[in-house]
């Protein structure tokens, strides 16, 4: 059987595991932007990496659970999506699959929802929304090199100021909210 078939083979600077990874995060990064969350720190090596954002819950019910796991997953969504615009494909980080099959299953069953799916799918959809905007998809390259950038300069977790700072370079500023699906496609 002929794996490449299914898996492209990444290519250019996509060849290069770190700057993959890299590609990778800063999709988090414009996503947590797009979503007005604040970002706390980045950190790709050692494995696993993890873009740690603010993930506090507002209000006492369910509701605001429900936003901060939306959020979550179009996070988790936008690594995948600069992956594929930029390299074609998205193998660098498959273990998101597992965690956005698991906080659909979550937010399916805190909703009420029956079916995941319909959570995956709508979900997924206000990712690749974010990344509809030219904007969005112009700075995934350059948030992947100085994320690149400073890991090989020895920076082991890159501070959410100095992401912001670049982020700004090339976005605008987002109003920090707390909101799920409807904060991102009604509140801009």
């Amino acid at each position: 059987m002929n794996m490449d078939a299914n898996c492209p083979i990444p290519l250019g600077l996509c060849a290069d595991e770190s700057f993959r990874l890299a590609i990778y995060e800063s999709g988090h990064a414009l996503t947590a932007r797009a979503l007005g969350i604040d970002i706390i720190h980045v950190r790709m090596r050692p494995r696993p990496p993890t873009l740690a954002s603010d993930k506090t819950i507002s209000g006492n019910g369910i509701d605001g659970l429900l936003k901060t796991l939306e959020n979550r997953v179009i996070e988790l969504f936008g690594g995948q999506i600069a992956e594929e615009h930029i390299c074609g494909t998205n193998s660098c980080c498959s273990g998101d699959v597992a965690r956005i099959d698991e906080l659909c299953n979550l937010i399916a069953g805190l909703s009420g929802t029956s079916d995941k799916d319909n959570v995956w799918f709508e979900l997924e959809d206000t990712a690749l929304e974010i990344f509809k905007d030219e904007a969005y998809r112009d700075a995934i390259l350059p948030i992947a090199t100085f994320l690149n950038d400073q890991v090989e300069a020895g920076v082991a977790e890159i501070e959410g100021a100095l992401i912001d700072a670049e982020l700004n370079k090339y976005l605008p500023e987002t109003p920090k909210k707390k909101g799920g699906i409807g904060g991102f496609l009604f509140g801009r």
